[in-house]
C-alpha cells in the first residue's frame, strides 16, 4: 500500500460514512452467524529483537476468553505452532473453555514464500505442536495473511492429507498483501476442503473485510453496522479476524511485520484498539450468535447432502 492508496482508503471512509443514516435500522431479523475468530500468533516473534517487548498474549487471550464467557459463546482460535510451544497452558485453558482449536501455521510465514513441501512440514509442525499442548486433531486452517491465492490453491491437496476439513484463508478481493479477487463471497469446496472466505462490505466504494482487523478498527462504526445489516438480511454468515495485539491498548510502538515500511499503515495498526470489544457486542446486540467455524462447516456439508 501507498501513500495514494492510502489517501483514497480515507476519502471513501468519509464518502460512506457521510452516506449512512440512523434510519437505516431493522428488526425481526432471523438471528446471524458470526463466525468469530482469533488469530493467536505473537507479533513479536516476526519482528527485530521482538522478545524485547512486553508480553502480551496470555493478557489479550483472558481477554477474548472472558468475552465469550460473557456472551456464553464458542469461537474459533486459530493458532500459531510457536505460541502453542511457548504457551501450551493458555492452549490447554482454551480447550478447557470449549473452544475450537485450529492451526494458523507454525512459523506464519505465507504459502508462497514456502512452497509446497515448505507448506507440509510447517502445517505437520503446528498440528504436533498443537497436539502437544492437549489439543484434539484440528480440522480448521487459517493461511497467513490471508495468502491462500489462485497461485497457492496447491495447499488444499496437503491440507485434506493431514486430517483438515475447512480452511479460512482466502481475501476474495485485490488486496495490498494477498488476494483471489476471482473466488467470489460464497464458500465452496476445492480438493475436498471447504473454503470459508474473510467477509468483504461488497462496496463499490470500499470493498474490505470489514468484519476484522484494522478494518473493523478503523471504519465508523456506523458504517460498519450497515454492512452487518446486509448481511444480516441475506442470511449469510459473518467471518472475521481478530489478533491478540487487535485489543492492546498499551502495546509498545514499532514498525508491524508485513506492512512494507509503510509508516502511515503502521499508525492505524494503533488505532481504536479499546474499542473492538465494545464494537463486537454492538453487532451481537443486531442479532448475530457466534459459531465456531467448524461447527458451520458440519452444518454446511450436512445440508449439502441432505435430499
Amino acid at each position: 500500500m501507498n501513500l495514494n492508496d492510502d489517501r483514497q482508503f480515507f476519502e471513501r471512509v468519509i464518502i460512506l460514512s457521510d452516506s449512512i443514516h440512523a434510519s437505516d435500522n431493522d428488526s425481526g431479523q432471523q438471528p446471524g452467524t458470526l463466525l468469530f475468530s482469533v488469530d493467536l500468533e505473537d507479533v513479536r516473534l516476526m519482528v527485530p529483537n521482538g522478545q524485547d517487548y512486553r508480553e502480551a498474549v496470555p493478557a489479550m487471550t483472558s481477554q477474548y476468553l472472558e468475552f465469550l464467557d460473557r456472551h456464553d459463546s464458542k469461537a474459533t482460535f486459530f493458532i500459531v505452532g510457536k505460541v502453542a510451544l511457548q504457551y501450551p497452558g493458555l492452549i490447554q485453558e482454551i480447550k478447557n473453555r470449549g473452544h475450537e482449536i485450529a492451526c494458523h501455521s507454525h512459523n506464519h510465514i505465507p504459502l508462497d514464500k514456502m512452497g509446497a513441501d515448505g507448506f507440509r512440514r510447517d502445517l505437520e509442525e503446528n498440528l504436533e505442536a498443537l497436539v502437544r499442548a492437549g489439543a484434539s486433531q484440528p480440522l480448521g486452517y487459517r493461511a497467513p495473511t490471508f495468502s491462500m491465492t489462485a497461485d497457492t490453491q496447491w495447499a488444499y491437496p496437503i491440507l485434506g492429507e493431514c486430517g483438515i476439513i475447512y480452511s479460512s484463508s482466502v481475501l476474495p478481493a485485490a488486496n495490498p498483501l494477498y488476494g483471489w479477487p476471482g473466488f467470489g463471497a460464497a464458500s465452496r469446496e476445492i480438493s475436498g476442503i471447504t473454503e470459508l472466505p474473510v467477509t468483504l462490505s461488497g462496496s463499490p466504494f470500499l470493498n474490505v473485510p470489514f468484519a476484522g482487523g484494522i478494518y473493523l478498527r478503523v471504519i465508523p462504526f456506523t458504517v460498519t453496522q450497515r454492512w452487518f445489516k446486509q448481511c444480516l438480511k441475506k442470511n449469510v454468515p459473518v467471518v472475521t479476524y481478530l489478533h491478540p495485539y487487535d485489543i492492546d491498548a498499551n502495546q509498545e510502538r514499532f514498525m508491524h511485520p508485513g506492512l512494507n515500511g509503510n509508516r502511515i499503515y503502521n499508525r492505524l495498526m494503533y488505532v481504536n484498539r479499546r474499542t473492538v470489544l465494545e464494537k463486537i457486542d454492538r453487532v451481537l446486540e443486531l442479532g448475530y450468535e457466534i459459531q465456531p467455524s467448524a461447527e458451520y462447516v458440519s452444518s454446511l456439508n450436512a445440508a449439502r447432502v441432505t435430499p
